[in-house]
């Protein structure tokens, strides 16, 4: 309680640690509402809850991020240290990576820094490498981080079930592993983790469970799609450690690492091999895996042992590296007759392909890239149909026949070289992510993806094979597309920017080239509502004017890509209020540009701008001219010394727009020949 002069009670309270809406509800009860200027701190590990416990439109959820490296060594320094300039030499120079071992967490960092204080011989060592094993020793067993497990451990309780389940699986990821928010999802369905929720499909559900897992901040939000969606995340080095204890205890995961130890029992649910030199054969040849459900592999194809020792797998995910030396061919995947879930990285499928057909129960078909030689061929007639996702590189040519895949909801990337595939995507009205490559005519285009529109499509990207071919064919699309989310055409220009883009109000990501843009046409893309990502390419003719962004446009778009021939960009006060990067990308002649010029004129009104990318070319995409420049005569010598001195000029303008703002945003200027 503190009270002013005037004798005015009021009051500061901080609840830590809240759990349940429940609790909050009856503690909130015993506030007094009298506009005093009397503060409630709430703390919670559950995103949502916060919002909860905000009573009013002032109050304000803050989410605390782990610290940076110059931070977390400064801390570190203090809990060794009466300050950084009594610390001995060999502690001022503590390794990025022990630094980053705790993840920016304060306890962590004071934990470690405790082992390191406590141990005289430690600060003796002379090189780090040693403190480096010692510290990988002592968190496992030192009592400074027992209050952190704890701390996750009364988390991981608080989980119900299924979420404990998903949250265990984590544990068969390499320690500091992007992982894939689409992939997990994938995996955890096809180990039959999740079943339908309120009436959501399994994979609804199943993102369901990430999000949770976001919220209750077990696992680390590590990046964003174009979309604005969370596309990957990452475990805590002790919370991954955690998971690995809990995996051991309960038998759920078995792992192989480079120490050539095994964590986990022999007789194999879940095996994850992580390794990059040979060791481990004899661990692998002394295994059950008749039972085990999972195999996940991160390594040389040699060091692979054989698939025949799996007769009940789900879930198979190869990620290895092949020397050019090594002949690696995939067998007996035929014999997986329970096979959910098949993802390959880095082998040639040649072999693996003809193999497909008794997959019957398959949800999941990856193919990443290869080694490249010479291109596959995917006979659809031995998949099974209600395969849901179908990932491929480009250099794969289907035949027989697409249209049986009716349950398809992901297909990416398709080669349509004939009229016969285009029309059949059509047929495909499951569909929600499509990734087409085009080849030949376009005619049968339009009505097919007419009639995915009208279905669950949500993301489109179209690359043409063909240089310099128009899509207008696309111009007329009616109805169109309301659900789509993504909307990606490269190296296929519209004459202008279509009227029936402005209908679509989900509209999140926009990657469009057009060989003209009016004022008509940037009206179009300013009137998204949802628009967040927009990359536009503008071959030809902008209005006299330029492009003017006025003061109501893109009041939602956090990223804009621009491409001409020049910088002519305006913005007015109160465009882009969201946007928080800007790049384009010019040619560096051609373009007279004085003192007193206004390039990118208003762009101090960007107040929210955090970087700006510049990339100029130095010549045109024109063969002709980039000759006739490299064939050096006195008359191309002086042609040349202006182009270096109009690409000056256009640089200083530039550098002198971006000094206006205010903001100082990053400035990143390039130059390409």
């Amino acid at each position: 309680m503190c009270s002013s002069r005037s004798g005015v009670i009021r009051y500061l309270i901080v609840i830590d640690d809240i759990w349940k809406p429940e609790a909050w509800n009856i503690i909130k009860c015993s506030f007094v509402e009298n506009n005093l200027g009397s503060r409630v701190i709430a703390t919670t590990r559950i995103e949502e809850l916060a919002k909860i416990c905000c009573s009013s439109l002032q109050d304000h959820v803050y989410r605390i991020y782990p610290l940076n490296v110059p931070d977390s060594r400064k801390l570190f320094h203090r809990r060794i240290c009466v300050s950084e300039d009594a610390c001995p030499d060999q502690l001022i120079r503590v390794p990025n990576n022990i630094i980053e071992k705790c993840g920016g967490v304060p306890l962590v960092i004071l934990s470690v820094a405790s082992i390191v204080a406590q141990h005289e011989e430690v600060r003796l060592e002379k090189t780090w490498e040693k403190i480096n094993n010692f510290l990988a020793m002592q968190l496992e067993t030192s009592p400074y981080l027992e209050w952190m497990r704890h701390v996750i451990n009364l988390s991981y309780n608080d989980l119900s079930m299924e979420l404990k389940t998903c949250m265990l699986y984590l544990g068969i990821f390499p320690e500091d592993h992007k992982i894939m928010k689409d992939d997990l999802i994938k995996r955890w369905v096809a180990e039959g983790f999740v079943g339908e929720k309120h009436g959501w499909c399994m994979e609804k559900a199943a993102e369901d469970y990430f999000n949770e897992l976001i919220n209750r901040s077990m696992i680390q939000i590590d990046g964003y799609d174009d979309c604005g969606e969370v596309i990957s995340c990452r475990l805590h080095d002790v919370m991954l450690d955690f998971i690995i204890s809990k995996s051991i205890e309960e038998n759920f995961i078995t792992i192989i690492n480079d120490q050539h130890s095994t964590k986990g029992s022999f007789e194999i649910r879940r095996l994850s091999v992580q390794v990059k030199s040979s060791g481990c054969d004899h661990l692998l040849a002394n295994m059950a895996l008749t039972q085990a459900r999972s195999f996940n592999f991160w390594g040389p194809a040699q060091l692979m042992c054989s698939l025949s020792k799996f007769q009940l797998l789900r879930v198979l995910c190869l990620d290895v590296f092949v020397s050019q030396d090594d002949q690696y061919a995939i067998s007996n995947i035929s014999k997986l007759f329970q096979l959910r879930y098949l993802r390959i990285r880095g082998i040639e499928c040649k072999e693996l392909l003809p193999q497909l057909q008794s997959l019957q129960y398959l949800k999941t078909l990856e193919i990443l890239e290869g080694d490249g030689k010479g291109r596959l061929q995917l006979d659809i007639r031995k998949l099974s149909s209600t395969l849901w996702h179908l990932i491929v590189p480009k250099t794969v040519k289907f035949f027989g026949g697409i249209a049986r895949m009716r349950a398809l909801r992901t297909l990416a990337t398709l080669r349509l070289t004939d009229e016969e595939s285009i029309k059949e995507i059509g047929e495909l009205s499951n569909l929600r992510d499509l990734k087409l490559e085009l080849f030949g005519t376009l005619g049968l285009l339009l009505p097919s993806l007419c009639r995915l529109g009208t279905c669950n499509l949500q993301s489109l990207t179209i690359h043409l094979g063909h240089f310099s071919k128009r899509l207008d064919i696309l111009a007329c699309w009616s109805p169109p597309p309301h659900q789509l989310h993504r909307f990606h055409v490269l190296d296929c220009p519209f004459s202008i920017v279509p009227e029936w883009i402005a209908l679509l109000h989900k509209l999140r990501s926009l990657e469009i080239e057009v060989v003209a843009v009016s004022r008509d046409g940037i009206g179009v893309l300013a009137s998204l509502p949802s628009l967040l990502h927009l990359r536009l390419h503008v071959q030809g003719n902008v209005p006299e004017e330029g492009v003017v962004i006025c003061g109501t446009a893109f009041q939602n778009l956090k990223e804009f890509w621009f491409r001409h021939k020049v910088p002519c960009l305006t913005f007015e006060a109160g465009a882009m209020p969201r946007l928080h990067c800007l790049s384009m990308e010019c040619y560096g002649y051609g373009h007279k540009v004085g003192q007193d010029d206004t390039v990118l004129a208003g762009i101090e009104h960007l107040g929210s701008v955090k970087v700006f990318k510049l990339q100029i070319y130095r010549w045109h995409n024109n063969y002709g001219e980039f000759r006739a420049c490299i064939m050096v005569t006195p008359e191309v010598a002086r042609a040349h010394e202006l182009q270096k001195l109009e690409m000056q000029n256009l640089l200083d303008a530039l550098r002198r727009a971006v000094g206006k703002h205010l903001g100082s945003p990053q400035i990143i200027l390039e130059t390409k020949y």
